[in-house]
Order: structure tokens, then C-alpha cells, then sequence
């Protein structure tokens, strides 16, 4: 087992990889090979100069069991350089410490009944959440109205590697795999909804879907994780979500302030509405209790202050705060017109999350294995 100071030594790390981003000597690439688990661009791709045909690994794992993200920057003095056999991060010419890359998925080498390969249809997010993005789409983009840091369908469009939309037969049929196989052993399930116009919509896919996934866990009648959907218009549908047994659903505002989100989030204003999504989470907390929800923000795109008072708000409302540090994308609106957030801003953000935690009796998202893009673990362990 790892000491505190290993800890805190890979969390000081962390921290400087999620402001700078990193880039990989060709040493480091060339041991990529059919064991490291590679970049699954379901989502998003934040991987700059790099040519679509090259595999690079999709997180890093650092001493203490902590894992951190691959954002590729080729400014960055930050770099992953192979030596006599070994992985070492280096900042400038200075070790900073071994690294080491994540294994593939086992289901990455399976084919469902319908010949399709399991990596289309699931992810891993850091090392143990099984995770289902069920549209890796959004049709706020179609309508000119996506959230202004995200890439989702510019990266659907440029590789296409994954199944734009999945059903609940072809999810199930991967959960129950993977979970026969449990390499690696499965801790959380993450199911992304994907953005409709249409939330009512939305919301049912997701409750169809949660429905196949739950007599496949060991939980017992639970999904330990979270899903994430913007709120339906109907509240009752909040009821039936919750009788599926996922743990902590998220209506994720992304940014702080009425005017902000409309701002940014565009798509989701005209089609949820901040108010709406504040009354759905009142609704959520009063009828299923405080620390059920979660509520997750992009840390970087508003002033440290004002990401401070919206984590403050939904706390007091009874949501779980939390965030993911912002990285660039390739085709997103926003592109490198905002860098990733200092060091400073980051550690001040997490800090002051982990003091609300405590404060409030919550606990963090996932843990510090799975959490590739925040430090909230880590900062409520009191390592940061």
C-alpha cells in the first residue's frame, strides 16, 4: 500500500498534467502495444498534433494508484519517455516520477451476437468504471447550439469509432460480459445519455437502458455509479430513473451563473433551461434526499470566485459538487481560445470542494482510479 507521501507526490503530478497536458517521446510510444488500453474517442479528443493512425494510451496511472488523462500538448515541458524498460514522466530533463500505462479491457477483444467489437459499444473510464455513452451525439450541435467545449460530434465525424447510438439489448449484452470476465474488476458504471432535444426523450432511453444493466450487477438491485442526462421535462420520469437503483444521477450544469451557461451552453438553455434544471434538482433532493445527486462543472471557463459560489449554492441545495478540469478540444468552438486552468486555480478549486464535502457529509464522484480529469478525491483524502 502506497504512503501519503506517495500520495501526495502523484497528486502534485496529477495537477500539473491536467493545467499543462503532456506529449509522449517516440520511446514511450513504442511500447504501446495489444495490452495497453489506447484512446477510445467516444466522446471527445483532446489530443493535439497527433496523427489519427497513432494509439496512444488513454490515461496514465502514477504511484499510489492514481490515474490522470493523456491530453497532448506538443508546447508542454511535460513528457513520457521510456528508459531501460521503465515509464518516467519528465518535466524538462527531470524525472518526476514512474509512470505506468492502464491494460486493455478485455471485452475490447469480444464481438457481440451481432458481430459488433464490444469497444464500440463501452469504454472504461480510468481503470474500473464500465462506462456507456448510449448517443455519442448531440443534436444541439445539429441545431448549431452545442456546449462551446465540447467536440463530441467533431470526433464522431473525423475517426467513427465507435457506434453513434446503442440500444439496451446491445449494453446489456456487453455488461453481462464484462462482468463474467471482471478484467478489470468493475467498481462503478457510468452511463452518458447523450444530448436530445427532446429531455422526456432522453430520459427514457436512459431509464430503458438502466433497466437492462441492473439484474446484471452484483449490487444487489443497485448501479453503483452515475448517469448523466439533462433533466426531462416531466418529473415523474426523476421517480422511475431512480426505481432502476443508479446511485447518483446528474443534470450537469457545466458553468456557474444563469448568464454563463447561456453563454456557453447554448443548446442546453433553449432546450432545458437553467431553471429547470435548478427545479429538477430540488425535486430530486426533496423527494430522494441530500448527496444523491450530482451536479459536475467544467473548472476553468469561470473565474475561480464564481465556480466557488455555484459549488457553495448546489451544496447547500443538497447536489454533490464537482468538476472536471478543462482541456481544449480539437473542433470544439471554444478550441485553444481558453488554456486548461494554473495550478493554482486548480488546487484552490478542489481544496475548496473537499471543504464542503466534509462539511456536508458527501463524498466525492467514483474515487482517484477512475476520476481521470479532477483531483476531488484526492484533495477530500487530503492529499493535494
Amino acid at each position: 500500500m502506497a504512503n501519503l507521501e506517495t500520495k501526495k507526490l502523484s497528486t502534485a503530478i496529477k495537477v500539473k498534467i491536467l493545467s499543462r497536458g503532456l506529449h509522449f517521446d517516440s520511446s514511450a510510444l513504442k511500447v504501446v502495444n495489444e495490452t495497453v488500453k489506447e484512446e477510445h474517442r467516444g466522446y471527445d479528443d483532446s489530443n493535439w498534433g497527433i496523427d489519427g493512425n497513432i494509439a496512444i494510451p488513454s490515461e496514465l496511472m502514477l504511484p499510489g494508484e492514481i490515474v490522470v488523462c493523456t491530453h497532448v500538448r506538443p508546447d508542454t515541458n511535460l513528457s513520457i519517455r521510456a528508459k531501460k524498460g521503465k515509464l518516467f514522466i519528465f518535466e524538462g530533463q527531470k524525472i518526476l516520477s514512474t509512470i505506468s500505462y492502464l491494460s486493455r479491457p478485455k471485452i475490447w477483444e469480444m464481438r457481440t451476437s451481432t458481430n459488433l467489437n464490444m469497444k464500440r459499444i463501452a469504454n472504461f473510464y480510468g481503470r474500473d468504471c464500465l462506462n456507456f455513452n448510449i448517443y455519442s451525439g448531440c443534436e444541439f450541435w445539429d441545431v448549431g447550439l452545442p456546449c462551446k467545449f465540447c467536440s463530441v460530434k467533431p470526433t464522431q465525424e473525423r475517426y467513427g469509432e465507435v457506434e453513434k447510438k446503442k440500444d439496451s439489448q446491445q449494453i446489456a449484452e456487453v455488461v453481462k460480459a464484462a462482468f463474467a470476465l471482471n478484467k478489470p474488476k468493475i467498481n462503478f458504471i457510468l452511463v452518458t445519455g447523450g444530448s436530445y432535444l427532446n429531455g422526456d426523450k432522453e430520459a427514457k432511453k436512459m431509464i430503458e437502458v438502466l433497466g437492462a444493466i441492473q439484474p446484471l450487477t452484483p449490487w444487489k438491485g443497485k448501479i453503483r455509479g452515475n448517469a448523466s442526462l439533462m433533466p426531462p421535462k416531466n418529473f415523474d420520469l426523476i421517480d422511475k430513473l431512480m426505481s432502476t437503483g443508479i446511485e447518483h444521477p446528474s443534470f450537469n450544469l457545466e458553468v456557474w451563473g444563469k448568464n454563463k451557461f447561456k453563454d456557453i451552453c447554448p443548446g442546453k438553455e433553449k432546450y432545458r433551461g437553467w431553471d429547470n434544471i435548478i427545479e429538477c434538482y430540488k425535486y430530486g433532493v426533496k423527494k430522494f434526499g441530500r448527496g444523491v445527486f450530482w451536479c459536475n462543472f467544467v473548472a476553468g471557463i469561470n473565474k475561480l470566485e464564481k465556480l466557488e459560489e455555484g459549488f457553495a449554492k448546489m451544496a447547500e441545495l443538497g447536489v454533490v459538487p464537482g468538476a472536471n478540469v478543462f482541456h481544449p478540444d480539437i473542433g470544439a468552438i471554444l478550441g485553444k481560445e481558453i488554456k486548461s486552468p494554473p495550478e493554482e486555480y486548480i488546487i484552490k478549486i478542489y481544496r475548496f470542494a473537499a471543504k464542503l464535502y466534509h462539511k456536508y457529509k458527501y463524498l466525492p464522484f467514483f474515487n482517484e482510479k477512475v476520476l481521470r480529469n479532477s483531483l476531488a478525491n484526492e484533495a477530500y483524502r487530503g492529499w493535494l
